[in-house]
């Protein structure tokens, strides 16, 4: 084992994931609070399953796969959020819609192009075969997230505790909301390539349930979740190499895994014969 750790610090390669994975937790770490507190975890799905449209369609028009990946989930995720505000109808029937329709949309253009070759690292990721430009998008990707929740944490704290709070403070919800579905469209697309559309949604919604179970305020959760999704990464990363398993599942194993201890100390904190002290 420690060798396997050491490599991570001294081979190339393993370095460039390392950190990938580091940038990944904190991109999904930092947003998994607001898709939490603001009940978007089918939003963050669908999202995920719309960029296999776009990995196919570049496919097809000879484009960068990845480029044609971003582009579609922020696309869907404009749409999404356009049509929210001129509808009638419910978020989770407009995120319904565009999951399967753009899924669908998906696996036909992709079987035109591949079959389904290669098909499985777009559902559940490659981690082992990410490179330095992998890294620099999750680490743009990290940074845009730290910095939009840093910037609008009081406001997204009105806005999960009470919409009409949130207005009569000042705060416009759909302003909120916009950055918010937009800042979720690309951070899911980007994170896609790392650990598949089928388990990127689990990053953004196990790290902030699981310290929802414990934290006392917003803020702890938001802190909780940070630290949940970066232990969850780099111990599902080194785990995954020491058994020889792929390790997307197996950082999304080490979470669920952590959630069950937080949900456990939480019924013993409740618990009528366990007093605190």
């Amino acid at each position: 084992m420690q060798d396997i750790i050491a490599r991570y610090f001294t081979e190339g390669w393993q370095v460039i994931i390392l950190l990938c994975v580091l940038c990944l937790s904190l991109a999904t770490g930092a947003l998994s609070s607001l898709v939490v507190s603001n009940k978007m975890a089918f939003f963050s799905d669908a999202i995920a399953h719309s960029t296999l449209a776009g990995v196919a369609l570049g496919l097809l028009l000879n484009l960068d796969p990845v480029a044609s990946m971003i582009a579609s989930g922020l696309i869907v995720a404009l749409l999404i959020a356009a049509m929210r505000q001129r509808s009638g109808l419910a978020l989770d029937t407009l995120l319904g819609v565009a999951l399967a329709g753009s899924l669908a949309l998906g696996v036909i253009l992709y079987h035109q192009k591949k079959g389904f070759a290669d098909l499985h690292s777009y559902l559940f990721g490659r981690i082992t075969f990410l490179d330095a430009a992998d890294l620099v998008a999750l680490a743009c990707a990290a940074a845009l997230s730290l910095l939009v929740v840093t910037m609008y944490s009081n406001q997204f704290a009105l806005l999960s505790v009470s919409r009409s709070l949130a207005q009569s403070r000042g705060v416009k919800p759909g302003r909120y909301d916009f950055i918010l579905i937009v800042l979720l469209g690309l951070v899911v697309s980007v994170c896609v390539r790392a650990v598949g559309l089928l388990l990127v949604n689990a990053l953004m919604v196990v790290p902030a349930a699981t310290s929802r179970n414990l934290a006392r305020s917003y803020q702890g959760m938001f802190w909780g979740a940070l630290a949940v999704s970066v232990v969850a990464g780099i111990t599902g990363l080194v785990l995954g190499d020491y058994f020889a398993l792929p390790p997307a599942p197996g950082i999304v194993v080490v979470a669920v895994g952590m959630f069950a201890v937080s949900y456990v100390l939480r019924g013993l904190r409740k618990s009528p014969g366990v007093e605190s002290h």
